[in-house]
């Protein structure tokens, strides 16, 4: 279990997701970013980061995918639900909880690919072709 404190006091508090849950948020974002385009020469700049938030932000698979994860979460101590939020002080929260909640759910699936495709990256640099 994953306990962060927030910027507002509140404390958040997120358990993993079963493997299949975790699974479709994952899912989820990856199809609505795979026509982002990343170029390995290029630095990561504000308008890449941009299109990354507004291609999560606003898909309605990813809200559906990571509503079921944060449904295992508790905000200050409270499961997290459709009311959570309606407070105006809780609502500067959301984003961070969204990207803390999808960020514990979705690590597990990527530690073992960073490692892989960071070799699989630094042959390709180096030759192209």
């Amino acid at each position: 279990m994953a306990k962060i404190k927030l910027p507002s006091g509140a404390e958040l508090s997120i358990t993993l997701a079963p493997f299949a849950e975790s699974k479709g948020l994952y899912q989820a974002i990856l199809k609505d970013i795979q026509h982002l385009k990343i170029d390995g020469e290029q630095e990561m700049d504000y308008n890449f980061l941009k299109d990354i938030l507004c291609a999560g932000l606003s898909s309605d698979g990813v809200d559906k995918a990571l509503t079921v994860c944060m449904n295992r979460a508790t905000y200050n101590n409270l499961k997290i639900d459709e009311n959570t939020f309606e407070p105006e002080k809780a609502r500067q929260d959301y984003l961070l909880v969204c990207f803390e909640v999808a960020k514990v759910n979705i690590e597990p699936f990527t530690k073992s690919l960073y490692a892989k495709f960071s070799t699989v990256l630094a042959k390709l640099k180096k030759d192209p072709a």
